[in-house]
């Protein structure tokens, strides 16, 4: 029962993020104003992207738990509707999933949550597989009238634009890896040595980055090699403890949903972390803890 309640709390603070920056959104007209004059919701953050980053590890979580957490929503609605986590999980995901699309945080709507429902689909079993690579089509399809606004117009340009400013960090990130291999420049100390002596001239509009927006590079440029190798030995002892449980044969239909999100919201982890920040940030920190901590536990209670 305290386990599910920390869960329950992970949700509520999704539900809380939302909920801030809707009302900013819709009633207090508090928004950031990005390319073209869009408006973009970023809630309790410096940055859209951050509101991106913490409700693409809370979404998938919350999403498995209503479609997989016991008899189907879609045949048995009765059953469903007495499950009292279930019904509040279903009506937190408007709040979190409308406050995750009016961020427009490209990381998490292309990159992140794709891969997170990728997951949770195949895991889940054959029926699901089907459903979620036509939801994925369907999701592709949707996204062309969005390619065509100023936010994501310049998504696939290489030279320019946020994907020309990422590769160009990128180049950066390498150049200090190769002068620091062993330790890093340490934690936090990103910025400073990016400005002072790596940042490129064709980057010069995007000067004061913190973080190599890229989940390998940061692990090795904060801690170096040893600190990449921790990071790859995590995701190993996470996957081949919760890798097991997605059969419905090792745990109960709550906890085997609970272990699919997991994984959902681990794979959102890795694949937006790889355009983002990913771990050295208090509430992504927290969330990737969980994650770990989840893994322990279901495994020893099945």
């Amino acid at each position: 029962r305290e386990c599910w309640r920390i869960i329950d709390a992970f949700v509520l603070s999704g539900v809380m993020v939302g909920g801030v920056g809707l009302v900013q959104y819709f009633l207090l007209g508090d928004v950031i104003t990005a390319e073209g004059g869009i408006r973009r919701l970023y809630s309790v953050y410096g940055s859209p992207n951050n509101v991106g980053l913490y409700l693409g590890r809370v979404l998938p979580l919350t999403l498995a738990i209503v479609l997989w957490g016991g008899t189907s929503p879609f045949g048995a609605w009765r059953a469903f509707w007495r499950d009292r986590r279930r019904v509040a999980y279903a009506l937190a995901l408007l709040p979190i999933g409308l406050a995750l699309l009016l961020s427009l945080s490209k990381g998490a709507i292309v990159v992140g949550l794709p891969a997170a429902f990728f997951v949770m689909g195949m895991l889940a079993g054959p029926r699901w597989r089907r459903i979620t690579l036509a939801a994925l089509a369907l999701g592709l399809i949707a996204l062309i009238p969005l390619l065509r606004t100023p936010r994501f117009a310049g998504l696939l340009d290489l030279s320019s634009g946020t994907t020309g400013f990422r590769i160009a960090l990128w180049h950066s990130s390498w150049a200090m890896l190769r002068d620091h291999p062993w330790v890093g420049v340490g934690l936090d100390n990103f910025l400073y040595a990016y400005r002072t002596r790596y940042v490129l001239p064709t980057a010069w509009e995007e000067f004061n980055l913190s973080h190599p927006h890229n989940l390998l590079f940061d692990y090795a440029v904060r801690l170096g090699l040893g600190g990449l190798l921790v990071a790859g030995w995590f995701q190993i002892a996470f996957w081949r403890r919760m890798w097991p449980l997605r059969s419905r044969d090792t745990l109960d239909l709550r906890r085997r949903a609970l272990a699919l999100g997991m994984m959902g919201a681990m794979a959102d982890f890795l694949a937006h972390g790889l355009v983002d920040a990913s771990y050295f940030v208090i509430d992504l920190a927290y969330a990737f803890a969980l994650a770990l901590a989840v893994s322990v536990w279901l495994r020893r209670s099945s």
